[in-house]
């Protein structure tokens, strides 16, 4: 009995083993020179007004509810899109952040994406975007509020840190952009599943 439950486990791992094998430095993914996180950990780089980002964000759902516990999935808005001011994008980081602080994020997050990419609408200014969080479960009173808490103000400046850190490092030159315990910069246009993806991101968290 404990031969065959080996051997069952040993079948189930044999995709992860098979992928493992052939992930290589500069073709699934990049060894960016910088230090490890000290913790696991997942980031996505991505902006609202990115047409990719939107149709990634179901694979960006995947490698989230597929990561083990206890390791976060980071989502990290940027602000250096061609075509909007980084206001306009600034903005977008807060609402996230906001979202973030009532545990609503994921619904807000579909919200943005379908406004901007579904309805083609645009935001003129935050009061618009205090429009539709209100809509999507987020109180005008509270957006208010913790638009000018510490929490929301020190995550945006956070996000922009890290952009800045990997643009500075060429490793964030467009988004989407996955990186995993802050040194390995997936390249997705070189894996063919969400099966390979998640077993790369498995592989590299614990490498």
């Amino acid at each position: 009995m404990i031969k065959k439950l080996k051997l069952g486990l040993l079948i189930l791992c044999m995709p992860v083993m098979a992928f493992a094998s052939q992930f290589q430095n500069g073709v699934q993914y990049t060894e960016l020179q910088t230090e490890k996180t000290a913790k696991p950990q997942v980031t996505e780089f991505f902006s609202y007004f990115c047409g990719h980002c939107y149709k990634m964000e179901p694979i960006a759902k995947g490698i989230e509810i597929s990561l083990p516990a206890g390791v976060p999935f980071i989502k990290s808005h940027v602000n250096f899109l061609g075509g909007k001011s980084p206001t306009d994008q600034s903005n977008l980081s807060y609402a996230y952040l906001i979202a973030k602080q009532q545990a609503k994020e994921h619904q807000v997050s579909d919200a943005i994406f379908n406004y901007i990419h579904r309805q083609r609408a645009t935001f003129s200014n935050m009061k618009d975007v205090r429009n539709l969080l209100a809509l999507n479960g987020v109180s005008k009173e509270d957006f208010d509020s913790l638009l000018s808490s510490m929490p929301v103000i020190l995550g945006e400046k956070k996000m922009v840190e890290a952009q800045n850190k990997y643009s500075k490092m060429g490793a964030l030159t467009g988004v989407p952009t996955f990186i995993v315990n802050g040194k390995y910069k997936i390249n997705v246009n070189k894996l063919k599943s969400q099966a390979e993806l998640d077993s790369l991101i498995t592989f590299l968290l614990n490498k």
